[in-house]
Formats: C-alpha cells, structure tokens, sequence
C-alpha cells in the first residue's frame, strides 16, 4: 500500500467522523459517539481496500498523537491539589477493578496471566471522555468532577507499572523467563524515561526560550511534533508501546516554563488525533463478526456495572456524598485510550489471541458508545441537588474577582505595581519568560500568548473584574480586546493605543476605555511647558 493510498485512508477517515460528529451533536449526543460510529461503519470498506494491518497502524498513530497531548494536559501540581482523598480512591478503583474483572475471567475459563491483563484494561477510564463530558458541562470543578478527573489522572500513572507487568506475565506462560523478561523491560524503561528526561530537561526549555525571546511562533509546535513522534520511535526502537513514550513525552514537557503556551500551540492539533483515535478503534472492532454481539453487550454492562459499582463503594466510604458518588463512577464506567494500548501489547506478547482482542476492543467501543448518554441520563437525574453544587464547585475551584494585566513591558509593570498597592488582586500575561526578572515576590504570572483563547481562559479571564490591554502592537492589541470583550461581556476592558489614530479600532474591537499615548504625552508636555512659563522671571 503507497502513501498516496494511506492518506486517501486518512482523508476518508477524518471526512467521516466530521460528518458524523456533527450529526451526533446534533441529536444531542457527544461528538465522540460519531467518530466512534464512523470507524464501525467503514470498517468493511477501508479494511478490504487497505488492510488491517494499515488500519492498526493508523490507530496507533493517532494514539500515540492523542496520548502525547493527554500527557501535555496533565499536571502534577493539580493532582496533589485534588488532595489525599482522591488519590485513596483512584487507588481503590485501579485495584478493586483489577482484580473483580479478573476473578470474573477467570472464572469464565480464561488463564490467570490475560485475566490479570484483561482487568488491568478494564480499570483503565477515557481521560479524553471524562475531560470532554465535565467540561461540556462546565463540572469539571464540581465534586463529582474533581474525583472523576483525579482518578483519571491515576490511572494514566498507573499505565507505565501495567504495562511493565505484560512482558512478566507473558513469560508466566513460558516457564523460567519470568525475571529475565521482566528486568530487560524494567531497563528499557529506565532507559526511556532518563532519555526523555535528559532532552525534556536540557535540550528542550532552551530552544523553547530562545523561540520565544525571538517570538517565533512556529518553532514551538514543530519542537513538540519532533518530541511526540520521537519518543515514539525510541519507545518503539526499545521493544516498549510507542504510545507509552509519546505521553510520557508529554507529562515531562508539561512542567516545562511555558507549558501553558505549549498547550495552547499543540492541544487544538487534538482535533485531528482525537477522530484520527476514535474511528480506526471503530474499524478495528468490528463488525467483524456479528455472532459475538450478543456477548459483547453483556461484557460491556457488566463493565459498567464494576466500574460504577466500585467507584460508588469507594466514594462512599470515603465520605462522598451518594449522588456525587454515582456521577463520579459513572462518568468513569468506560474503557479508556490506555485499554487498546494494553491490550494490543498483551496481544503482541502472545497473552491475547486475535479472537479474543477483537471481542474486548468490541467492548471497549461499546462502552465509549454508551458513556455520553449514560452520564447525561446520571446528570439529569441529579439536576434538583447537584446544578447548584456544581456551580459553587466552580466558583470555589477557579480564580475570579482579579484584574488581567497583559504585557508586562514598563507600561504593565506600572499597572500591575498600582493595582496592587491599592489591594486589587492581579494576574499577569505575558509572552517572555524573562518577565519574572522584573516582577515582584508573589505576583502571578501566565506565560501564553494572549491573542489564543486557551491563554486568557487559563488566566480567568471569563471571571476577571477587568482586563487592562497594554501590549503597544496596535494588531496584536486589537485581537486580544476582542478574545478578551468576547470571554468577559461584562467586565470593563482597558486597551493602550500607541498612536491616537488607533483609538477609534481598539474601541470597535470592545474597548470600554482607551489610553491614547499621544494625548497623555501632549497633556504632559502642556503640563512641563505652563510649569517652565510660570517658573520663569
């Protein structure tokens, strides 16, 4: 098969889902459930015309792709900042599912060493869905909200140790390789991670810094496509998942300086992986063979049920209220990314055979299917207590009530100085990380471009009691009042003009007031002359 085909493959792919992501929205599901649609529903096609090894190898494209710009989304910061609770509670899902779904296949006649891996897949949650369906339903800072996300976040970390335990549990059936097998994936491991380390903590923040001294915008996404497709390969070139060096690529580039514009650069490229993802796991799960549809939805409901039915358990003896607890177990009843990463490895170290891959990738389609509806039907139960819950949860989780000072050059600098010694509360954006030379002890700062909605939605914008514009590239300026006029209709938006004629525009754009350079200058050079007169004999 030629390239030319693959990315006629590709065009097909991403044509579709579009298509039929629209058409779900429509009917008021989530845009997910269409790609995941598209990918069924092409299979016999695209399967026939390019073959199913191609299709695999597009799904663990668009994984490894998909996985880097989860990575690029987690923060260890926000994790410890969920708190003891919820960490206690990712631990409690990750085992209680592991080893419920594995008694269960075993019980069913299957081995201990694929049971173990089956409920390893099992355990795993779409933190793509998870994040999706709370933000859709601005809930990601609810209760139920801040535990589902945490315990997504725990899983993901949970991947690397799962991952690791395949190659020991393969060697399970091959007697006496077991420590053998397992210390040469145990320093694979070690070897990615410190040469991903070494790169994302040496090489990389100085070229990141240098591109945004010099403000080259294109450099920083293309250094990220380099690092994501690269700790691929070396992951690949080790015997290891490809997925697995792209996302831990991500996490580590995610504690870099100016992470914040990384993602704000990289994160909307989610819109291609994300149906590049979801519709070649489609088409690798079938139809294939209509016979195992049966058993395929009895799987996925008691999948949900486990799911749901720990999370539930465990919340509740953590202390979570009942309705709360149900949302949260809920919207993690779903297979996740990492289930088809561990399953394909299980599969490839001889643990799966290609029947039963087929059958569990099945499943996990299925529940992704049915997780949008499931967790609107939750939610509209729970409407009568938890709308205002979620909405205090947001109020309580985000920062609101501060001034957005963007540009911090001398003009930001004296703004930000008299807000502050009057007890106004102030954020900084600004695109230089040498900013923070010039700023004061505890003054918090954004680095991002502030022309990017991702940006100014970072710095509460939307909740800000207002937004001083001092950036004196009239262009610039004229685009961030406008994202800015546009997430916050209420609060007043200050904008600098740096020549007078451009004035008359940054009002257009949706500038309440603006600060016209030239005027103050003149007023002051009336100012300095009738003082010169006066003073003199």
């Amino acid at each position: 098969m030629d390239g030319w085909s693959i990315l006629a493959q590709i065009l097909i792919l991403l044509g579709s889902a579009t298509l039929l992501g629209l058409l779900a929205q429509r009917l008021g599901q989530n845009a997910i459930t269409g790609y995941l649609l598209a990918g069924v529903l092409l299979a016999p096609y695209l399967v026939r015309a390019a073959g199913r090894d191609a299709i695999r190898l597009l799904a663990e494209i668009g994984v490894a792709l998909l996985l880097f710009t989860i990575g690029l989304e987690f923060s260890l910061t926000r994790l410890r900042a969920l708190g003891a609770r919820v960490a206690w509670l990712g631990a409690a899902q990750i085992g209680a599912t592991t080893l419920i779904t594995a008694a269960c296949a075993c019980a069913a006649g299957m081995r201990t060493a694929p049971g173990i891996v089956v409920g390893l897949a099992a355990a795993m949650s779409s933190t793509t869905v998870v994040m999706r369906l709370l933000s859709e339903r601005s809930e990601l800072d609810s209760a139920h909200g801040r535990a589902a996300l945490g315990v997504a976040l725990i899983q993901d970390l949970a991947i690397v140790p799962a991952m690791l335990l395949v190659p020991l549990l393969a060697s399970s059936e091959q007697a006496g390789q077991g420590l053998r097998l397992l210390a040469a994936a145990l320093l694979k491991a070690v070897v990615l991670l410190a040469a991903i380390y070494a790169l994302m903590r040496g090489l990389a923040p100085v070229l990141l810094l240098k591109a945004a001294s010099a403000r080259n915008r294109d450099l920083p996404v293309l250094l990220s496509g380099v690092v994501c497709l690269g700790s691929s390969w070396i992951s690949h070139w080790l015997g290891l998942s490809a997925s697995l060096g792209a996302f831990a690529a991500g996490i580590i580039l995610s504690e870099c300086v100016l992470a914040e514009q990384i993602r704000a650069d990289v994160i909307p490229l989610r819109a291609a992986f994300l149906p590049l993802f979801f519709t070649s796991a489609g088409m690798l799960a079938g139809p294939g063979d209509w016979s195992t549809l049966g058993l395929a939805a009895v799987l996925v409901a008691a999948l949900v049920l486990i799911k749901t039915g720990v999370v539930l358990t465990a919340s509740l003896v953590l202390r979570m209220t009942a309705r709360d607890a149900l949302r949260a177990g809920v919207s993690l009843a779903q297979a996740g990314e990492f289930s088809f990463v561990l399953l394909g490895f299980a599969r490839d170290a001889g643990l799966l055979d290609e029947m039963l891959f087929r059958l569990l990738l099945t499943v996990s389609v299925l529940s992704l299917l049915l997780a949008p509806p499931l967790v609107l039907l939750v939610a509209r139960l729970a409407v009568p207590t938890t709308s205002r819950q979620g909405r205090a949860g947001t109020a309580e989780g985000s920062r609101s009530g501060h001034v957005v000072v963007i540009g911090y050059g001398p003009a930001g600098q004296q703004v930000a100085g008299s807000l502050r010694e009057h007890g106004v509360p102030v954020l900084v954006v600004d695109l230089n990380p040498r900013t923070a030379a010039f700023s004061s002890p505890g003054l918090p700062i954004e680095y991002g471009d502030a022309t990017q909605q991702e940006i100014l939605e970072r710095a509460g914008v939307p909740r800000a009691r207002a937004v001083v514009v001092t950036i004196p590239d009239p262009l610039t300026a004229r685009h961030v009042v406008a994202q800015a006029r546009h997430l916050a209709a209420q609060a007043p938006v200050i904008a600098r003009a740096r020549y007078h004629i451009h004035s008359e525009s940054l009002a257009a754009a949706g500038s309440d007031r603006v600060v016209s350079e030239e005027v103050i200058v003149g007023r002051e050079l009336a100012h300095q002359t009738l003082q010169a007169l006066a003073a003199k004999p």
